[in-house]
Parts: structure tokens; C-alpha cells; sequence
């Protein structure tokens, strides 16, 4: 439940908060029409994204990576755009057509964003079952609660975070957005240079010191995310601060009464807000600590080596289930790897790490290899093919009865680990 819950936060968090900030600014143009405009492409664009999803599960149609590299880089460029278009309206162009670039910028951005996110969370749990088992069961109905409570969280934080700003200024409106932007952006840059050190590295040269900084742009990555919702709970605090007293002036009780009530309503959106703002502040530490604990993997089983030269019998891993090995090289780096009998002879061979979730290794349960990370239910007749949470394939070959290993291609890869 808890893992389920974390990883829809983590995923949808910044695009529904972007899409509020948004729905604010528009909710102050002076256009009605466009006003509904924004409404109707809103709709349209969220029921087109889920119905993308579906095709993308069902392989109706083909999508790849490059396609997540080409939406991140428009959304980024998008944002950028409808940062000046917005600037520019509030401050001297408060015209219909500006309205209306404004609009489709804004739905560009946040659908851009939602096109990349939603897809790998939506089908969650179509991953909660194992071979076999059913959703009838306790641990599947913790799960889609868990699944469930992530979207609804924010969705509400959305729609709290628009009713907040909305009784902002358009100035404040434009800065929030212009910060989570700016935050978000540095997120979808990691994810770009992830995705093309994963799949395109052949084609797409990084820079060796970028490359090298991975890592640290991933640490990095977390803490952005951890400082937008830092910044999400200051400004609900500064906003609760501002209504604590009664702004404007009156000239009877009942506009008095009136002004009370507003104060109140704000305060009461803010405080709604803020409780949020803290559980996802809670989701990303504690929730996270608990949802990714790592289970500890199988020990390393034995094997014989002559020179550079792995050789490990057939009969030793015949048996369908996940056997891990490791070798050290000379500086004292230690490579694991992993071998999974398919069917007869057929066997899948690869780095106990992968693209996806690093050096965490795999673990077996009930007959399935599973990810330590991301608890991803592998398909065994993908382990040694390339791509998503699937082990780094390992080059191999078959003679003598038995697997061959060569040492050079494990310490080509021992930088993983």
C-alpha cells in the first residue's frame, strides 16, 4: 500500500500542481469564453491522455523513449513560453488573442507533462498481481488503496492549490509558477539525461562528466522534489498568515459579516492545503523510507573461473529459479549477476542491476523475479533483452555443458555497482 501510494504521488504530484497554477491565472482573464475554452481543452486533453495510455498499454500504437524525450522538451519549452506570454498580459496586454496564446500554452504545458506521467502510474495495478494469483485477496486490496489514496491526494491538493490562488494576485500567480517551473524543469532534465544514457547513449553523446554525474543529478533530483512541496506548505502557511486579519473597509455590520466570512473561507482553504502539503511532505519521508526498504537479496553461489574465463554448469541453474553470483575485480569492485532458466537451454542472463532503479539487485518470489526497488514482476523470457526494468543483459555463450562468462564484460559494467 505504501509503495503504491508513494510512487502515484511521486509521479503525479507536479503536473497536477502545475495544471492548478495554471487553472488560476485563466480563471483571471476577463474572457469568459476563453475561460470555458480552458475548461472544455482541460477535459478533452485528460480523457486523450488516459485514452493514449490505453493504446500505449495495449501496443496499438508504437511509442518509445524518444517519445518521452520529445514531450519533456516541449512541455519545457512551452512553459517557458507561456511565462513571458502571461508577463506580458498582466502588464500591458490585456487583450482577447493574448488570452487565447496564453490558453493553449498553458494546455500545451500541463498535457505535455500529464502525457508523460500519468501512463506509468495508471496501470499500477495491473502490476499488483503475480502469475496466478487473485485480486481477491487482502495484500491486492491494500495495494489499490493505496493506488487510489495517491490520486486522490492530488487531485485534492489540485484543486485546493487553484481555489488558493485564485484569490491571489495574478502577479503572485506568475511567480508560483515561474518557481515550480523552473523546479520541475531540473526534474525533466534528469529524466532526459536518464533516458538517453539508457537507450540512446550510442546516438546522443553526454558529455563524460555529465555522465559520470548521474548519480548525483538523481540525489539532486529528490531533493527538488522535496523543496516543491517545501515551497507548496510555505505558501499555504504565508497565505493563512495574510487572512488572519479582516482586509478592507467596511461600513456596517453586515458587510463586516461579510468580510469576516472571506477571511475565514481563505483561511479554511489554506489550512486544507497546507494538511496536504504535510502528508506529501510525509509520503516522500516516511511513506518512502517504509515503501522502499530493500529486501535483503539471496547470497552469491559458487562458480569456477580459469584465467578470464567464467564457467558455470547448466545443471546448477536448470531449476527456473533466480540464481546471483559475483565477481570482484582487481580494484576490489564487486559485479553481481544473475541467470534465470526460460525453457530448456534457453536461459536469461543478466547484471543483477538495471537502467531503471540501479545496482539494487532482484530477489525471487513465489517462482517470479522481482525488482528490489520498484517491485516490478519481471517476465522471464525478457531477462536478457534490453529495456525497462529489465536486468542489463550480460553477454554469454553455451559450451561445454555449461554457461561462459568472460570477466572483461562484467568489469565493462562494474561501475553499476
Amino acid at each position: 500500500m505504501a509503495k503504491n501510494l508513494y510512487e502515484v504521488v511521486l509521479n503525479l504530484l507536479v503536473p497536477f500542481l502545475m495544471l492548478s497554477i495554471v487553472s488560476s491565472i485563466n480563471a483571471q482573464f476577463k474572457n469568459i469564453r476563453v475561460k470555458r475554452w480552458h475548461w472544455n481543452g482541460t477535459v478533452i486533453l485528460s480523457v486523450l491522455t488516459i485514452l493514449m495510455s490505453v493504446l500505449r498499454q495495449w501496443r496499438i500504437i508504437r511509442y518509445n523513449q524518444i517519445n518521452n524525450i520529445y514531450l519533456l522538451v516541449t512541455s519545457f519549452i512551452a512553459g517557458l513560453l507561456y511565462i513571458v506570454a502571461v508577463s506580458l498580459y498582466f502588464s500591458k496586454f490585456q487583450k482577447t488573442y493574448f488570452e487565447i496564446i496564453n490558453t493553449v500554452l498553458g494546455l500545451t504545458f500541463t498535457f505535455c507533462l500529464m502525457l508523460y506521467k500519468v501512463p506509468t502510474v495508471i496501470f499500477l495495478p495491473l502490476q499488483f498481481l503475480g502469475l496466478g494469483e487473485s485480486i481477491f485477496t487482502t495484500m491486492y486490496l491494500f495495494k489499490v488503496t493505496g493506488f487510489l489514496c495517491g490520486w486522490l491526494a492530488c487531485i485534492l491538493i489540485c484543486v485546493g492549490f487553484y481555489k488558493l490562488l485564485k484569490k491571489t494576485s495574478p502577479l503572485f500567480c506568475t511567480v508560483s509558477f515561474s518557481v515550480f517551473y523552473l523546479l520541475s524543469a531540473f526534474i525533466n532534465f534528469v529524466a532526459v539525461i536518464g533516458i538517453i544514457n539508457s537507450y540512446y547513449r550510442k546516438k546522443i553523446k553526454i558529455p563524460t562528466g555529465l555522465r559520470k554525474s548521474i548519480p548525483k543529478l538523481i540525489t539532486a533530483e529528490n531533493i527538488v522534489f522535496f523543496v516543491i512541496i517545501a515551497v507548496l506548505i510555505f505558501i499555504a502557511v504565508l497565505f493563512f498568515v495574510k487572512h488572519l486579519k479582516i482586509h478592507g473597509e467596511y461600513e456596517n455590520p453586515a458587510q463586516h459579516r461579510i468580510l469576516r466570512r472571506y477571511e475565514r473561507d481563505c483561511r479554511r482553504i489554506a489550512v486544507f492545503v497546507l494538511l496536504l502539503g504535510i502528508f506529501s511532505l510525509l509520503d516522500v519521508t516516511v511513506i518512502k523510507k517504509k515503501s522502499t526498504k530493500l529486501v535483503e537479496l539471496s547470497p552469491s553461489e559458487e562458480f569456477q573461473i580459469e584465467g578470464n574465463r567464467i564457467y558455470i554448469p547448466l545443471e546448477q541453474v536448470s531449476d527456473g529459479h533466480l540464481h546471483r553470483f559475483s565477481w570482484t575485480n582487481e580494484k576490489g569492485k564487486t559485479v553481481r549477476f544473475i541467470i534465470v532458466q526460460k525453457k530448456g537451454t534457453n536461459f536469461g542472463i543478466g547484471f543483477d542491476a538495471c537502467e531503471v532503479c540501479g545496482n539494487v539487485g532482484y530477489y525471487e518470489r513465489k517462482n517470479e523475479v522481482v525488482c528490489n526497488r520498484c517491485d516490478v514482476v519481471m517476465n522471464k523470457n525478457t531477462i536478457g533483452l534490453k529495456g525497462g526494468c529489465n536486468p542489463i543483459p550480460l553477454a554469454s555463450v553455451i559450451e561445454d555443458g555449461g554457461i561462459v562468462i568472460y570477466t572483461e564484460d562484467l568489469d565493462r559494467e562494474s561501475g553499476r555497482f
